[in-house]
Order: C-alpha cells, then sequence, then structure tokens
C-alpha cells in the first residue's frame, strides 16, 4: 500500500446530487461546523438509545477525530513477558465435570442452573459454574490481591477534557461511577471470588485523554500507589497507559478496542478489548470478498456503468508515522490472504490516509482523484469513522460512485455515523460487521441485570450503563474461572477455558483464547460477525436513539458467523427480505430467574 501526500488544496466541492438519492438530514460538517466538533464531537444522546458498546463507544471515537493525533509506539527499559499460560489451579466447571460424569463429586450450590451450567442469573453472559469455594485462598497471590480484596480501579477521564466532556452527553461523571460502583456491588454477591471483595478504586486521570505522557505517569500511579490488580477503561487516543500497566504487570479491561493484534500480543496477558482487533476484521472481509465477491460484477455500484464490470478492488487504510506494532505484519498478512484468492485488485491496490482533522479534508480529496485513477469499482474502507465524511463527499464531487466495502472497522458500521457521509456514495455501502442489531435500552444486558438484582422499576443512574458494564461483567467473570490463585496467568486461563457465550442476533459470540476470533490466542471479541448493508431510505432510530433516515440492514435476521467461517449460499445484500434494522426485544435473551435471596429486589 502507498503512503497519500498531504496536499494544501482546497475542500472538495459539495456533491451535486445529479441523479443520485436525496442527502439525509445530518449533512458532513463544514469548516464552520468543524470547530463545533471539536467543541462538542458526539451526537445528541437520546433516553431511548438502544443497548451495546457502541453507545459511548462511538461518541469516543468521533472525540478521536475532532483532534490531530497519532500513534505513537512506547518505549520502556523493559517490556512485558511473554506467559506461558498453563495452570491447574482453575477450577473445574459444571459443564466439564458433566461430561466426565463428576458433577455429583462437587458442591456448585443453590444458584447453580445445572441444565444450562451457569449461574441463574438473567444474563447470556452468566458465568459457569464453578465448585462453592472451600478453604484458604493464598492470602496475596498478585500485587492487588489480598486473602480479602482484589484492588480494581476504575479510571476516569479528566475533568473538562474531551473524555469528561463526552461522558457528560451520557450523564454526570458521578453518575457514571455510581452506575460503576453498582454493578460491582453486585457482582461482589453474585460472582464466587473465593472469600475476597472486589475493591473498586476511582482514578481521576490527570492528563487530556491523548497526552502519553500523563497516561504514562498514570499507569505508574495506579500500579505502584494505588496497588491495583486490574483497571477498567483508560484513555481513548493513546497506548501509552495500557503498555505502561502491561510493563508493571496490571491488567487493563476495556482497553485498545479495534486496535490491532500485534498491540495487544506484545501486552499479552494483561490487555483485554471489547472489541475485535483490527485484524480480526480486515480478515474476515477479505474472507467474504473471496468467497462471494471476487469475479463477479460489481451490480450494487452507484455507477451503472459498473454494473456490467468484473470487480475490481482497492483497499483505503489508515496508518501512522511510525507505523503501530502489527501494521507491517497484517498488511503482508492481508496482501498475502488476497493473492492467494485471486482476487482481481486494481492499480494501486491500497492507499493509506493519516489521522489528522487539520489535513483530512484535503487528504480525502486527494485520496478521491487517486481512486477515481484506479476505476476500481469496489473500495474497502478500513479506516477511522470520520474520514468517510469527507472521502465520500470528495468522491461525489468527481463523480466517482464505486462499492463501498464496510469491514467494521471502528464503528463505520453504524446507522449512527452512516448519516454522516454522503448518502448518494454510502447508500452502496455493505459489508461485514461484529455489532449486534440493536434493541430498546432497557431490553439489553444491562438493564434487564441491573432491574434484576435492584428492582423492577428502577434504572442505571448513567444512560451509558450498556458501555459501562462489559469491561466489569468480564473482569468478574474471569476471577471466577481464575480460581483462588489469582494472577494475571490464571486471569487469562479462565478466560481461555471459559465456554463461549453468545452469538445470536442481539449477543454477539463472546469467546477468547484458542476459541476465539483470529488471529489467536485472542484477548477480544466478539469472535463472530454478520452481515449488514445500508439502507439510506429506511427510518428509525440510530444507535443513540435518534429518529431519522439512514439504517444499517442486517442481512437474514442478524444471523451470525464464527470468525474465519463464511456461509454457505448467497449473501442478500440490498435486499429487504428477511433483513432487520432493529428487534424490540432480543430474540436470544436469557432465561428468567427470580431474584437471589438478599438482593434488594428480592424484598421489593
Amino acid at each position: 500500500m502507498s503512503e497519500i501526500e498531504t496536499t494544501t488544496q482546497g475542500q472538495p466541492a459539495e456533491d451535486d446530487g445529479q441523479g443520485r438519492p436525496q442527502e439525509a438530514t445530518l449533512p458532513p460538517p463544514d469548516q464552520a461546523e468543524l470547530a463545533q466538533l471539536s467543541q462538542r464531537p458526539w451526537p445528541r444522546v437520546s433516553k431511548l438509545r438502544v443497548a451495546g458498546p457502541v453507545v459511548l463507544i462511538v461518541a469516543a471515537l468521533i472525540a478521536a477525530g475532532a483532534i490531530a493525533t497519532t500513534h505513537e509506539n512506547t518505549t520502556s527499559s523493559s517490556t512485558a513477558p511473554t506467559t506461558s499460560i498453563a495452570h491447574s489451579s482453575v477450577p473445574i466447571t459444571y459443564a466439564v465435570a458433566a461430561k466426565e460424569g463428576r458433577a455429583g463429586a462437587y458442591d456448585w450450590g443453590p444458584q447453580c442452573d445445572h441444565h444450562t451450567g451457569r449461574l441463574k442469573m438473567p444474563s447470556v453472559y452468566a458465568p459457569p459454574c464453578v465448585p462453592v469455594a472451600k478453604g484458604n485462598n493464598g492470602g496475596s497471590t498478585w500485587t492487588g490481591v489480598t486473602a480479602t480484596t482484589i484492588n480494581l480501579v476504575e479510571y476516569q477521564p479528566e475533568p473538562g477534557g474531551l473524555g469528561s466532556a463526552i461522558q457528560g452527553a451520557t450523564g454526570t461523571p458521578a453518575q457514571a461511577h455510581a452506575t460503576v460502583q453498582a454493578y460491582v456491588n453486585m457482582f461482589n454477591h453474585i460472582f464466587e471470588t473465593y472469600g475476597r471483595h472486589v475493591n473498586l478504586i476511582p482514578f481521576q486521570a490527570t492528563g487530556a485523554d491523548n497526552d502519553p505522557v500523563a497516561a504514562h505517569a498514570d499507569a505508574v500511579t495506579v500500579a505502584q500507589q494505588l496497588h491495583a490488580f486490574a483497571s477498567i477503561m483508560g484513555p481513548g487516543t493513546t497506548t501509552a497507559y495500557v503498555d505502561e500497566l502491561a510493563r508493571l504487570h496490571v491488567l487493563c479491561l476495556g482497553c485498545g478496542d479495534s486496535t490491532l493484534y500485534g498491540e495487544i500480543a506484545k501486552n499479552a496477558p494483561y490487555q483485554w478489548a471489547n472489541l475485535p482487533t483490527a485484524d480480526t476484521s480486515l480478515i474476515e472481509t477479505v474472507d467474504y470478498i473471496v468467497a462471494k465477491l471476487n469475479g463477479k460484477d460489481a451490480v450494487w455500484a452507484g455507477d451503472s456503468k459498473m454494473h456490467t464490470r468484473k470487480r475490481s478492488f482497492t483497499v483505503v487504510s489508515e496508518t501512522s508515522v511510525p507505523p503501530t506494532t502489527g501494521f507491517t505484519e497484517l498488511q503482508a498478512l492481508v496482501t498475502k490472504k488476497l493473492q492467494e484468492g485471486h482476487v482481481n485488485m486494481a492499480s494501486p491496490p491500497g492507499l493509506t490516509y493519516t489521522l489528522n482533522l487539520t489535513t483530512l479534508p484535503t487528504q480525502a480529496a486527494t485520496l478521491a482523484e487517486k481512486l477515481k485513477t484506479t476505476d476500481a469499482t469496489s473500495v474497502v474502507f478500513a479506516g477511522d469513522p470520520i474520514m468517510p465524511i469527507y472521502l465520500t463527499r470528495a468522491c461525489a464531487a468527481i463523480g466517482y460512485f464505486p462499492e463501498w466495502i464496510i469491514t467494521g472497522i471502528v464503528l463505520t458500521d453504524t446507522s449512527t455515523l452512516g448519516r454522516y457521509y454522503t448518502q448518494s456514495e454510502w447508500s452502496h455501502a455493505f459489508g461485514v460487521s461484529s455489532l449486534a442489531v440493536p434493541t430498546p435500552i432497557d431490553t439489553g444486558n444491562a438493564y434487564r441485570l441491573y432491574r434484576w438484582w435492584y428492582g423492577a422499576s428502577t434504572s442505571p443512574p448513567s444512560l451509558a450503563a450498556p458501555a459501562i458494564i462489559p469491561p466489569i461483567q468480564q473482569f468478574f467473570g474471569a476471577v471466577q474461572t481464575a480460581g483462588p490463585d489469582l494472577t494475571p496467568q490464571t486471569f487469562a486461563e479462565g478466560q481461555f477455558r471459559s465456554p463461549t457465550a453468545g452469538g445470536g442476533p442481539t449477543t454477539p459470540l463472546i469467546a477468547f483464547g484458542y476459541q476465539g476470533a483470529v488471529p489467536v490466542p485472542s484477548y477480544s471479541s466478539p469472535a463472530d460477525y454478520t452481515f449488514l448493508w445500508y439502507d439510506a431510505a429506511a427510518k428509525g432510530p440510530d444507535e443513540e436513539g435518534m429518529t431519522g433516515s439512514g439504517m444499517m440492514q442486517y442481512v437474514k435476521g442478524g444471523a451470525r458467523y464464527k470468525s474465519g467461517v463464511v456461509p454457505d449460499g448467497p449473501v442478500p445484500m440490498f435486499s429487504t427480505a428477511g433483513a432487520v434494522t432493529m428487534y424490540a426485544s432480543p430474540p436470544d435473551q436469557a432465561p428468567s430467574y427470580a431474584p437471589w435471596p438478599g438482593s434488594p429486589a428480592s424484598y421489593s
């Protein structure tokens, strides 16, 4: 792939819309609007927002595009050790014991559902049952772990910064903390923690979200002064925090969503993400191209002249200077898969750009001209969610209307962001996604669990609860499956050995280790994907509950496929038959259970 040169040209002209679909009501921002983005860089928030981690991450990613940033490779005097994960101390699960005919040999406690092999909690992601803990737990097994406590740090963005302002879109910082604390209190009662109590420690960042120096110093404080075993979340636009935590042997959950696999692998087993790596998303996309698109006519291009042409592909990707860890390896892997699949690539086969808001419009204008010169029928977009605002506008301005292949990297696969892209271009966008089919916020995992424990008339203090709960629930589940000898290594082995969960239209497959997504071992999830396309004419609420035109249509009701598997038969893109934009209630939710004795709901 070749580097894109930054030019000093002005913004491309507006799309004249000749013979093209009418634009949506949320046009891409002009220069005046860019200034507003830097002050308030997130979509408006509604109480009707749908469930899923997209709620807060979308806002964070838009904020990341509203400032000029580059990815940095932090250096240190030492690096995180390569860990061989193999410990006999991790507990047996009910499913394994039942398979071996030994389930009767253990005490599983009254809250184990012997039918599912999981705890009796109304969540698809309920942890597997383990035997009731007995005897000595080993005391202090790692920094931040004692015989009675486990220190879990809650990273909070700097007051007045972008991260804090984004958080304010979903409630106050106090409401966000109260939500975290409420889930920690609940899970302390539900999960097996082997005589220990998870101690939540709020920590407020000392620098901006993109300040690597402050992030590095914060990580040192968290590790050496707060004595954390783990941190949940961290700064969104620098890797310094998670890199330093890994060097100091502290876990970080919800860190590095959609990053490169090389970044996570170098920090193993300390970094865990709640979105697939870019590698996983690109591999799924290439597999789809090879199996279903290559060698066929570009029938979904915006330019009708392309409909009778065999597809030729080019890839647009974001890069950094210097490239982040794993970029060269991913580039080589994608190239190899494309060559082995005999994919018809345009010349050049790929173009790159850097994420810098100041130059994105001029980079987009240059990219558009080069894309038109390649005469590619199909553009595979593997970049951030801001560039398509400018790139689709620039392509429309010069009359270049290809197919746009969605890779699902950093939420370019959402209706919320799709409405910001030039509709005459994005109405020809389709591809793969790891996201779940949306449902109303109060039907999802976060609200269902909260109301089951605290009472049907209650709600989490923060509207961002669906984004808050995943790393907390993952942390407690891993503590339970790690056993009493709690270390980062047993934490990882517990994750690797836990049975997979989810896999339905609204509940993505959570799987780690060698049963997770490619590449393996996997430290991120979901481990499956679905097919979707953008319907510019469809109306409804987006992922933030804003009703308007432009919706992602999920093929075959949002049917999901494990990473590395391409389904047989056609993938009916741009056909509303069997497609859905959202579900009124999850078709794949967990069984209902009575409130546990001692829970607030049990007294109501």
